[in-house]
């Protein structure tokens, strides 16, 4: 008993302990860059200036992308605050579960749409492109390909991370599961050494 005692409370404290492996740090580090994109995304001159921005992205861009444009311009005018708002609400909901830890792979996948979606409409697929003004293909392009770095690297079922129960939950309680663990075994194994006789005188009787 004394050894299943010890091996309950190496596993408690193992459950305590926070993943420090790269793709866990790297996906928390990244979940506080997302913050504090959220965070420009909540100030008043985002919000109130998201609509002209989306508007003059219209006339610059080709012609055969043009109508994709003029989309969302034309929703963005017409639904007031709501695109500045759920853009703000997304980052900051990807912040906090890449920093925590929920439901890693659904996460990876749906910030990276995220991240495209931002990339072909906030950011103009990169564009316009043109050469000695065009430095980059854009921001969001690259979270993208991060999520998908995070979503191969991040394939371990067993990997221990820091979840909302690590949180919400004292540590203490983790003592207090294996000492119900411990109780759950000592009477299984009472009830066991109860049935043993009873089997044998039995089996003795028959004979």
């Amino acid at each position: 008993m004394k050894h299943i005692h010890a091996g309950i409370a190496d596993e408690g404290k193992g459950m305590t302990r926070l993943d420090r492996s790269p793709t866990s740090v790297l996906r928390m580090l990244f979940g506080v860059v997302w913050l504090v994109d959220a965070f420009f995304k909540w100030q008043p001159g985002f919000r109130s200036g998201f609509t002209p921005i989306i508007q003059s992205m219209v006339s610059s861009q080709p012609a055969i992308i043009r109508p994709w444009f003029q989309f969302w311009a034309l929703l963005a005018t017409h639904t007031g605050q709501l695109l500045p708002d759920a853009t703000a609400i997304t980052e900051t909901a990807l912040g906090i579960a890449l920093i925590i830890g929920i439901a890693r792979r659904p996460v990876y996948v749906v910030g990276a749409m995220y991240a495209l979606f931002v990339w072909a409409v906030g950011e103009g697929f990169g564009g316009p492109y043109a050469l000695g003004s065009s430095t980059d293909v854009g921001a969001a392009l690259i979270y993208a390909f991060v999520f998908a770095c995070l979503f191969i690297l991040d394939r371990r079922p067993d990997v221990r991370t820091l979840s909302l129960q690590r949180i919400s939950v004292p540590a203490h309680s983790e003592d207090v599961d294996a000492r119900q663990a411990l109780a759950a075994l000592e009477e299984t194994a009472a009830i066991e050494a109860l049935r043993r006789p009873v089997v044998n005188s039995s089996t003795q009787a028959r004979r």
